[in-house]
C-alpha cells in the first residue's frame, strides 16, 4: 500500500516597523536595536559588526535613518558586537547569547572620542522576554539540555519545561500535548527540516515521534538547544496545530571539544519491597557514547560528530492461563468416542501452550503458567555535521544523523514476542547568502526517513506454522485459590483469554516512509520596513502493509476443542491454517 502527499506552502509577511518584527527562519535568530549617542540622539549609518565567538563568522549591519539596525538569519550561538562611527569611540559588547527563533534587542550608545565603551553581557542564558510577537513559546538552552537530569536521556521530557505542555504520564513524545491540542498534531523540525514520523497520509495524524522502546531518535548528545511554539505560531509553521518544536543540532568551532559518558542502571542498585519478599526483576541498562567537534580549517571549515549506544535487558514476569493436564489428555474425536473430546487438527496445538507451573485455578480446565522473560533493546545513534564559512557572505552546512534500534519483548506465557526494528534518518543541506546588509537568503534541502518494521514471534510447534495466526479462547474469569480461604477466594486471572500466537496478527508490518523537502526564505529590509518571503515544497511517501494475519476467535474452550472458530480480524486468508472447519 502506497501513499503519496505533496505539500506546498508559501508565506509572505510584511513588517511595518522594526519594533514589530519576529519572523526569521524557524531555526535561526536575529539581533536588532537602536544606535544613539551619549545624549540619546539617533545615529544613522553606523556600522555594527556581529561576530560568532565560536566560529569567528562575521556579519555587518548598518543603522538606517531612524538609527535602527537589524541582522536576521543568525545561527543560535554566542556573539560579540562592535559599533563604529566616524568621530565617535567604538562600543563593544561580548557574550550575547542568541537562542533559536529568538529576536533579541541590543541598544547601542556611542560615546564621544576619548571615552571607550566595552560591556560584557552576563546572564546570557537567562530567559528573554518576547516583546515583538504574540507567539507563546519558550527556549530550552544549551546549559539546560546538558545539565538537566533526565531518566533515559529522552529529549521529549524537556518539552515539558515549556508553556502549555502537559503529559499523560508516559513521558514519550506521543503522550505530550500543548495548549490542549491533539498530541497527534505535534511537529518537530531538526535544523529547519521536518523530523516527524510519518504514520499515515492523512493531515490529521502527524504523530511526531511515536511511542516505542527506543530512546535515541534525537540523541541529547547532538542537540544544542530547542524552542517550542505552543500557540499563535508564525507563518513558517503550518504542518500541525499542536506544539511546534525547532531543534538545533551542535556544530564545531575553532576550539576542539569532546565528551565521553556512560550511564548505568542495575537492579543491584534498586530497592526491594521489604514486606512482600518478592525478588526484584533483573535490569541491566547501559547508555554510553561521546562526541567531538572542532575546526578542520580555522575560521573556515568545522566538524561535529557523535555516537550514542543503548543496551537494555529488563526482566518481565508474565502470568496467564493454559489448558490443564485433563484437557491435554482428552481423546481425539472419532467413531466410538463418547463424551468430551478434541478435534484431530486441534490436538497438536496444545504444544503451543506452556504447562502450568503455578498451580490450578477454580476452573478445572485451566492451570496457571508463569514465564520469566526479558525485554531486550539495542540501539545505536550517530551523526556528523560539517560547516563551511566561505566568506562573510556565503555559508554552507550539511548534517546527517541515523538511529538504528531493535527490540524484542515477550508478551504472553506461550513465548509470543513483539519484535521491532527501526531506522530513523534525517539530513539537511543548507546554503545562506548575505546578498547585502539588507537582504539575506537561505536555501535548504531536507530528507526525513523514520522507517520501522514490526514482527510477531509465535510459539514453535513441530509441523505447524503459527507465524500468521492468533488464537483467542474466551471463557469466564478463573481464580487462583488461596489455601484456607474457601473455594471462591483467590486472585482473578481476567477474561479467560488464552493466546497462542504472535503480535500484530502474525504478519510483519513494515512502514517504509520518507519525505523530501526544499525551502527558500528571503528577508529584505527596506527603510523602516521588513519583508519576508518564503516557500516550502515537501514530498511525502509511505509504503506499508497493514493486512496482517488472521485472528481466530473461539467463544469458549469447547468451541476450540471442536475446531469451530469465527474469524474476528480479516487478514491474509491465503496463509495455511488448521482452522477451516466452520470459519465464517
Amino acid at each position: 500500500m502506497t501513499f503519496t502527499k505533496l505539500t506546498l506552502s508559501l508565506s509572505l509577511i510584511t513588517g511595518l516597523a522594526f519594533t514589530q518584527l519576529a519572523f526569521a527562519q524557524v531555526d535561526q535568530a536575529r539581533l536588532t536595536g537602536t544606535v544613539s549617542d551619549a545624549s540619546g540622539g539617533i545615529l544613522p549609518n553606523v556600522t555594527v559588526k556581529i561576530v560568532n565567538q565560536k566560529t569567528g563568522a562575521a556579519r555587518e549591519a548598518v543603522s538606517n535613518a531612524s538609527g535602527i539596525y537589524f541582522a536576521p538569519g543568525l545561527s543560535a550561538s554566542t556573539y560579540s558586537v562592535t559599533a563604529t562611527a566616524a568621530g565617535l569611540e567604538p562600543a563593544a559588547y561580548k557574550d550575547i547569547n542568541l537562542a533559536v527563533g529568538q529576536e533579541r534587542t541590543l541598544n547601542i550608545a556611542l560615546q564621544a572620542a576619548g571615552v571607550t565603551t566595552s560591556i560584557t553581557i552576563s546572564g546570557g542564558d537567562l530567559a528573554v522576554v518576547e516583546t515583538s510577537s504574540a507567539t507563546v513559546g519558550a527556549n530550552v538552552n544549551a546549559r539546560e539540555v546538558a545539565e538537566m537530569p533526565i531518566n533515559g536521556r529522552q529529549i521529549s521530557q524537556l518539552y515539558l519545561l515549556t508553556p502549555g505542555a502537559q503529559s499523560s504520564g508516559g513521558g514519550s513524545f506521543d503522550n505530550i500535548r500543548f495548549s490542549g491540542q491533539s498530541n497527534q498534531q505535534n511537529a518537530v523540525k531538526f535544523d529547519g527540516v521536518e523530523g516527524s514520523a510519518i504514520v499515515d497520509a492523512s493531515p490529521g495524524n502527524l504523530n511526531g515521534q511515536t511511542s516505542s522502546a527506543f530512546r535515541l531518535q534525537a540523541s541529547l548528545e547532538t542537540v544544542q538547544e530547542f524552542r517550542v511554539e505552543s500557540s499563535n505560531y508564525p507563518a513558517e509553521y503550518g504542518t500541525g496545530t499542536g506544539g511546534q518544536i525547532s531543534i538545533i543540532t551542535k556544530s564545531g568551532g575553532n576550539e576542539l571539544h569532546g565528551s565521553l559518558f556512560e550511564y548505568i542502571r542495575n537492579d543491584a542498585m534498586d530497592a526491594r519491597n521489604y514486606f512482600d519478599g518478592v525478588n526484584k526483576n533483573p535490569l541491566r541498562l547501559n547508555q554510553f557514547g561521546g562526541s567531538v567537534g572542532g575546526a578542520i580549517i580555522k575560521d573556515k571549515l568545522f566538524f561535529f560528530s557523535h555516537y550514542e549506544g543503548l543496551r537494555q535487558h529488563a526482566g518481565i514476569a508474565l502470568v496467564g492461563q493454559t489448558p490443564s493436564a485433563a484437557i491435554r489428555n482428552l481423546p481425539v474425536c472419532g467413531s466410538g468416542v463418547a463424551g468430551r473430546c478434541v478435534d484431530s487438527q486441534i490436538k497438536p496445538l496444545f504444544g503451543a501452550f506452556p504447562l502450568g507451573n503455578r498451580g490450578a485455578t477454580s476452573n478445572p480446565d485451566f492451570d496457571i503458567a508463569q514465564l520469566d522473560g526479558r525485554a531486550v533493546v539495542n540501539e545505536n545513534s550517530e551523526s556528523v555535521r560539517l560547516d563551511y564559512h566561505q566568506n562573510d557572505k556565503n555559508t554552507f552546512y550539511v548534517r546527517w544523523f541515523r538511529d538504528d534500534g531493535t527490540s524484542n519483548a515477550p508478551f504472553d506465557v506461550s513465548g509470543s514476542a513483539f519484535q521491532q526494528k527501526a531506522t530513523t534518518q534525517n539530513g539537511v543541506a543548507s546554503f545562506q547568502r548575505i546578498v547585502s546588509p539588507s537582504i539575506v537568503n537561505e536555501i535548504k534541502f531536507g530528507y526525513n526517513g523514520p522507517k520501522t518494521r514490526t514482527n510477531g514471534v509465535a510459539p514453535v510447534v513441530p509441523g505447524l506454522d503459527l507465524s500468521a495466526t492468533t488464537l483467542n479462547i474466551t471463557g469466564a474469569n478463573v481464580l487462583v485459590g488461596i489455601g484456607g480461604q474457601g473455594a471462591s477466594a483467590g486472585i482473578s486471572i481476567p477474561s479467560g483469554l488464552v493466546r497462542a500466537s504472535s503480535a500484530t496478527n502474525g504478519r510483519a508490518q513494515p512502514y517504509t516512509n520518507y519525505s523530501l523537502s526544499y525551502s527558500d526564505t528571503l528577508s529584505w529590509i527596506k527603510g523602516n520596513h521588513n519583508f519576508k518571503f518564503g516557500g516550502e515544497f515537501r514530498q511525502v511517501r509511505l509504503y506499508t502493509d497493514r493486512l496482517g494475519g488472521v485472528t481466530y476467535a473461539f467463544g469458549n474452550l469447547d468451541s476450540f476443542l471442536a475446531n469451530t472458530p469465527s474469524i474476528s480480524v480479516l487478514g491474509d486468508l491465503s496463509a495455511p491454517s488448521p482452522f477451516n472447519n466452520g470459519a465464517t
